[in-house]
């Protein structure tokens, strides 16, 4: 090395602290000498609490939010797995399957632990001795008597025991011309609607709505449920039929909600990027944090630049100031965030109205990887927002910290 050139810092600096028996790095040294040393400059440590209180806050935030939209949407795919249909055979034209008794055998002796039921559906006009409303008719395989949805029942004021009328569009003739086809019935119990559903529903057997609607033993899909694995019960029907096919459609569970998966999707993205936001000014927060501690540490950089630390080393210097004290606030942040969601859903201390939802309080869940991305965002933003601070140490000349001191 040449006499009066500058020795070059490279490795852990000997002479330095260690953390256990790993040496400490000059950068993170410095670092952590800096972020120590604040309290003994009043005006840039309220800054630094204020960054780290703002990034606490801005992850809280996050977890929290998060934690509660994923209690309900937990709540509302399970209600769908519950009581909905998992996958549907239904003709790809037409409304009539051509050979459902075929297609049901088949499915039966391949997959004989799902449950399997022939539907018709349609609409007629069902009234009481109140109204009369136009509601959808549905003729199931496995119903042995008549029910009405909680919906419709309100709607005509009727309850378990009474009767009703079922009207249908379709017609007979008569030696008085031809007459809409007519059905009474006594309500043998009110059920839950289905998931989805407003306008409201009668439920009949399978035989009674297909003379009220066809007037034949027509199938128009064949539904089945298979609790253990509802979400992938479409593709083992579609790989069980294999040729059989051509000319139907098999949906899935996705595909049956599909728009309200792709809501909830799109509520929580929404969600997050709209609280995210107060992790983006806490962010600019510490940028001016950073910003703040380079310019009170000018006369110190000037001289570790002078006797060798390198620009590259300046810049890690600072960012990982900045990374500190992300890292301090975000843990801070997710440990109370997810303590707050874990006592609020263990307690129920927020109850919701009853008859409203099948969960009598607020549902919060909260998800590992939900608590690391929002960790890994503040933590990015906090190295974004150390980045230019520490870009500008780097480009400055030791002469300048030095000129006036």
């Amino acid at each position: 090395m040449h006499v009066g050139a500058p020795a070059r810092f490279t490795g852990p600096l000997l002479g330095f602290p260690k953390i256990g028996w790993l040496p400490v790095s000059v950068e993170l040294h410095l670092a952590r000498r800096y972020l120590l040393g604040l309290r003994r400059r009043t005006h840039i440590a309220t800054v630094t609490l204020i960054s780290m209180i703002g990034l606490g806050l801005g992850v809280l935030a996050l977890v929290v939010t998060l934690s509660l939209l994923e209690g309900f949407q937990a709540s509302i795919r399970s209600e769908i797995v519950t009581r909905a249909t998992h996958a549907r055979v239904i003709p790809a034209d037409g409304r009539r399957l051509a050979d459902p008794g075929k297609l049901a055998s088949v499915l039966q002796e391949e997959l004989p632990e799902v449950e399997m039921v022939e539907v018709v559906r349609g609409t007629c006009l069902v009234s009481s001795f109140t109204d009369a409303v136009p509601a959808s008719v549905i003729g199931r395989s496995d119903a042995l008597d008549v029910g009405l949805d909680r919906i419709l029942a309100n709607r005509l004021q009727v309850g378990s025991g009474e009767e009703i009328s079922v009207i249908s569009p379709r017609q007979r003739l008569t030696p008085m011309g031809p007459l809409p086809v007519r059905v009474r019935a006594e309500i043998a119990r009110v059920l839950t609607p289905e998931p989805g559903s407003q306008e409201g529903s009668v439920r009949l057997p399978l035989g009674l709505a297909q003379r009220l609607l066809w007037g034949d033993t027509v199938v128009e899909a064949i539904e089945l449920r298979d609790i253990t694995d509802p979400w992938q019960l479409g593709d083992r029907v579609r790989s069980v039929l294999g040729p059989e096919t051509d000319g139907i459609r098999v949906e899935g569970l996705v595909d049956l909600h599909r728009p309200l998966l792709l809501a909830l999707a799109m509520e929580r993205v929404m969600i997050f990027v709209a609280v995210g936001l107060m992790l983006v000014v806490a962010a600019l927060n510490l940028l001016c944090n950073v910003a703040m501690v380079a310019a009170e540490k000018r006369v110190d950089l000037a001289v570790l630049s002078g006797i060798g630390l390198t620009p590259r080393a300046l810049r890690r210097l600072f960012l990982l100031l900045g990374m500190g004290i992300g890292m301090v606030g975000s843990t801070l942040g997710a440990v109370l965030g997810v303590a707050i969601s874990m006592l609020l859903n263990e307690s129920g201390a927020l109850p919701l109205p009853r008859g409203v939802f099948s969960f009598s309080s607020v549902p919060f869940r909260v998800e590992p990887s939900m608590v690391a991305v929002v960790m890994a965002v503040a933590l990015a933003l906090a190295a974004a927002a150390s980045w230019l601070p520490s870009r500008m140490v780097a480009l400055r000349e030791p002469a300048e910290g030095l000129r006036y001191e």
